[in-house]
């Protein structure tokens, strides 16, 4: 395995981790008031790219792809910037305008990259 797909792979088991970890806090830990949608909208968005992200590694195992690992990279960052900010607004109260939709923004050219790979002919 490349050192390319291992870090895509690790990012993505590691950013699951941190989701299971993320739904147990809200479900037990923290008080989330009248915020508990969009922890849950949080939780989801962090899970589905967590393991996108593994399934992503598995694709560049089997076919190299300089598009592909940065769509990857830009879902991962996005994921924590995005997730990020709306966790620490749900614990702390701190609102970080611009700060979630910078994080979707990176998210979706992510994966607007991800799918440009397989527009790509050979």
């Amino acid at each position: 395995m490349n050192s390319g797909v291992r870090s895509v792979a690790l990012a993505g088991t590691l950013l699951s981790l941190l989701a299971v970890f993320q739904a147990a806090l809200g479900s037990h830990l923290v008080d989330l008031k009248d915020l508990g949608d969009i922890w849950r909208t949080a939780t989801l968005i962090h899970m589905f790219n967590a393991v996108a992200l593994i399934g992503l590694a598995g694709l560049l195992a089997i076919r190299e792809s300089m598009v592909l690992k940065w769509g990857a990279w830009l879902i991962l960052l996005g994921t924590v910037i995005f997730c990020g900010s709306i966790y620490a607004h749900v614990i702390g109260g701190h609102l970080l305008r611009g700060v979630a939709p910078l994080g979707g923004l990176m998210m979706m050219a992510g994966w607007l990259l991800s799918t440009l790979t397989f527009l790509r002919k050979a």
